[in-house]
């Protein structure tokens, strides 16, 4: 059953590739040819406004990996691993959920539900996916200590953190988990004679060492800058939808609060009998899913290993039923192979397959404005900016923004999220330098205000993307 489980999650995720490669993938995409061919950088040079700005890029190992994995088979090698690797989180959890104690069949009944949340932002194809097993075995390290403690491996902790802090910023949930439990044990160490001195030791080790492994990396104690421009900037859920609640999106909300509500329960049906670690980071994993949506996929990994173990505390699995071997086998083998064929169908596709739902014509068209006009500054919708760099290079340096939003003041984010707002007399014209303006049609009410000024003629309209030129404002003279 497990196998089929896992075996869908990948299949549904191959099927969805196209769907899945976005901004994100891009930018993994952009950074890692960089980092092969100049070295780990240190300012930005891709885009306009952050032009010379520090580029902290704490996901350099992840980019290098990516882009590597590009080189070495395209984008059908590097999206097939990616996709694997996902499926590889959900088999890990699995086997976490049993070793910490869940019942067979609680494990199963959790599975559904937990996976789903997981899967909303696990699907898109960008640096995190590195970061999913090993949040994972994090989890599963510290969660398996708390019920059998002295057990040395717990300090594997610290080498995971320490790779984990060079692949994506969400470290921060691993170096939380282990100093949470520090911290519990520095409370047990007070609490019981016998583990006194252990605790005590460990207890600090844990607490004190862990938020030092975001430190180990090509940048030092300045990366501090990465952390605190992304997880404490307020701008970025007016401009990026996966920083907003949970509650914005009623699809997701409604099942989201009802497996919320439902784990607070059985944590308070379970009482002391469910540890205080298990308790503290499920409770905090669904505060962080409510306030932004990005963070309903660790919500879903931590119920996946974590929930289990509670739902048999509170209801005593019955006897497993007599295991169909001969059905079990078969049933695993068909997921196999079925996995097998749509990796092998995947890795076959032309190019333009995991491209399809971007417009190759843009890129044509962009290409040729920048040839006959090198000085051209392009005003692209973030979907599109760290795509047409992937096609062109050249254009490093003539894209307003991209993904990469922490690069940016609050004073660029805050212009950007009122680009739908007139403009007051004597304002800042974000825009104005730009001559070219590559828009995302579903961004309706900023198209309209964007194309509605004076002098802009629409180069080409479709149901992918909108390219318009424009007069521009403190343009320099060609070179």
């Amino acid at each position: 059953m497990y196998v089929a489980g896992v075996a869908a999650v990948i299949v549904l995720s191959l099927s969805g590739i196209p769907a899945h490669l976005a901004q994100d993938g891009w930018l993994a995409l952009d950074a890692g040819r960089i980092i092969a061919a100049h070295g780990i950088p240190q300012h930005d040079y891709l885009t306009v406004m952050a032009y010379g700005a520090p580029w902290h890029d704490q996901q350099w190992l992840a980019q290098l990996v990516i882009y590597e994995l590009y080189a070495a088979g395209g984008l059908a090698l590097f999206t097939v691993i990616y996709v694997f690797l996902t499926g590889l989180s959900v088999a890990l959890a699995i086997k976490a959920a049993r070793h910490l104690g869940g019942a067979e069949r609680h494990v199963t009944l959790v599975l559904p539900f937990a996976a789903f949340f997981f899967l909303v932002a696990a699907v898109s194809i960008r640096t995190q996916g590195l970061a999913y097993p090993l949040f994972i075995a994090t989890l599963w390290l510290l969660a398996a200590e708390v019920r059998v403690p002295t057990d040395r491996r717990v300090y594997l902790v610290f080498p995971i953190l320490l790779v984990w802090g060079n692949l994506h910023g969400s470290v921060t949930l691993g170096v939380m988990c282990a100093m949470l439990y520090g911290v519990l044990l520095l409370f047990a160490g007070f609490r019981c004679e016998r583990w006194r001195g252990l605790a005590n030791r460990r207890g600090l080790v844990f607490l004190l060492g862990a938020p030092l492994c975001l430190l180990v990396n090509p940048y030092g104690f300045s990366v501090v800058d990465y952390y605190s421009a992304t997880m404490l900037n307020s701008q970025f859920s007016k401009l990026v939808t996966e920083w907003q609640p949970v509650t914005n999106y009623t699809v997701i909300a409604v099942p989201f609060l009802l497996l919320a509500v439902a784990t607070i329960y059985l944590l308070g049906r379970s009482g002391s009998r469910t540890p205080a670690f298990d308790q503290i980071v499920l409770v905090a994993l669904a505060l962080m899913a409510v306030f932004a949506v990005r963070n309903i996929t660790w919500f879903g990994l931590g119920a996946m290993v974590l929930l289990p173990t509670t739902i048999t505390v509170v209801r005593r699995s019955r006897p497993p039923a007599p295991r169909r071997r001969r059905l079990n086998l078969t049933i695993a083998w068909a997921s196999i192979g079925l996995v097998a064929m749509f990796a092998a169908v995947t890795l076959t596709r032309p190019v333009r397959w995991f491209e399809n739902t971007y417009p190759t014509r843009a890129a044509a068209i962009v290409q040729r404005v920048l040839a006959r006009s090198p000085w051209t500054k392009i005003f692209a919708d973030v979907r599109f900016a760290d795509w047409l760099v992937w096609h062109d290079p050249r254009l490093a340096g003539h894209l307003a923004y991209d993904t990469s939003l922490e690069l940016l003041t609050p004073s660029q984010l805050a212009s950007l999220s009122t680009l739908a707002q007139a403009i007051p007399p004597g304002g800042h014209d974000t825009i104005a330098p730009y001559s070219l303006l590559v828009l995302d049609p579903a961004n309706k009410t900023v198209n309209r205000i964007l194309l509605a000024r004076a002098g802009t003629h629409v180069i080409l309209r479709s149901k992918r993307v909108i390219i318009a030129s424009k007069p521009a404002v403190g343009q320099p003279p060609p070179a």
